[in-house]
């Protein structure tokens, strides 16, 4: 690599933002992770960041397998969740809304995410060519369609 690519890299990652990278478990206010731990005793290992502007923290960690992602605030207060869930789990007017739209298609990925009381479905529906998020409600309601990927032509 000459140094001209070296220097550019280098800047590059000075200019990564810090809250990008993960924060130890110490510099994470005690109310916020006794918040975390507490409603998720079995977390294991949590990756801890802080979230846009230092107001929030997030909390990653797994259970059976899944993976969930909390967001909670300096004082504890737990303000949003998306926690992965098994495609079986999801009510009966998500599934059949989410698939409607690509018959053949299968769902792949599925997660819950609630805030406050609001809960939404974020699912990943893939049919014979493409991927798409579709976040939708429990009754079924389609808020928004995102195509993942797309197979190129032959």
């Amino acid at each position: 690599m000459n140094i001209r690519k070296k220097v550019i890299f280098a800047v590059m990652a000075l200019a990564i933002p810090s809250s990008w990278a993960d924060i130890p478990e110490s510099s994470v206010p005690v109310a916020a992770v006794s918040a975390v731990k507490g409603a998720w005793p079995r977390a294991g290992f949590i990756e801890w960041d802080a979230s846009g502007s230092g107001k929030l923290y997030e909390a990653e960690f797994k259970i059976n397998g899944f993976e969930f992602d909390v967001k909670v605030t300096p004082e504890g207060k737990i303000v949003r969740v998306k926690e992965e869930i098994a495609v079986s789990s999801l009510p009966e007017p998500v599934r059949a809304a989410a698939l409607k739209p690509y018959p053949g298609g299968r769902i792949r990925e599925a997660d819950k995410v609630t805030q406050g009381e609001l809960i939404r479905y974020k699912v990943e529906v893939m049919d014979n060519l493409d991927d798409y998020d579709i976040l939708l409600t429990p009754d079924g309601t389609i808020l928004y369609i995102c195509l993942l990927y797309t197979s190129p032509s032959p």
